[in-house]
């Protein structure tokens, strides 16, 4: 099973960034049904463990908080954009809760991620598509901003492959605000 942990976007917010997609060639949208913000991907993992990570999980005790959704970026590979991005305003809260992820995760053994922390929600995969263009489109759309969000679970994922991308199923669902 493909793992992942993330916040559910609320689809007020899905709406407001499904209203960026704009026609953009090269691109391949993310549908608003898989828009999330992954706080830890932990990859192929046996089926076996997947009972005692739902009971870790939600041990989790954390307040419920709020984000802010800001401007846009892109992650490459080399130097070809490869995932356009909205990003999130730094936040100690959405920090701590990634920490005791982590944290759980690591001491079930999962693999600790080396890359520091970089909150975002992906709103599109990018191939065969030049940096200029996505630097244009990220400019046009440089005063991107969307109201607070309020931010009350997480999410454990699993994501299947197919030849349309991935299509992520919901697992389990932690509450926030037991601190």
């Amino acid at each position: 099973m493909r793992l992942f942990i993330a916040i559910p976007i609320p689809e007020t917010v899905k709406q407001r960034l499904a209203e960026l997609q704009q026609s953009m060639e090269g691109v391949r949208w993310q549908s608003k049904e898989q828009i999330h913000l992954t706080l830890k991907f932990l990859g192929e993992t046996e089926p076996d463990r997947v009972e005692q990570l739902k009971e870790r999980l939600s041990e989790v005790r954390h307040p419920v908080f709020s984000l802010i959704i800001k401007g846009l970026g892109f992650f490459s590979r080399g130097s070809k954009p490869r995932v356009l991005w909205a990003g999130i305003v730094n936040n100690d809260r959405l920090d701590g809760l990634h920490n005791k992820i982590e944290k759980i995760c690591t001491s079930m053994g999962f693999k600790a991620e080396v890359r520091p922390f970089k909150p975002h929600i992906t709103l599109a995969r990018l191939k065969g598509i030049s940096k200029r263009k996505v630097t244009s489109f990220i400019d046009q759309h440089k005063q991107f901003q969307l109201p607070k969000v309020q931010i009350h679970e997480f999410a454990l994922y699993e994501s299947k492959l197919d030849s349309e991308g991935a299509v992520h199923h919901r697992l389990k669902t932690i509450k926030l605000g037991n601190n």
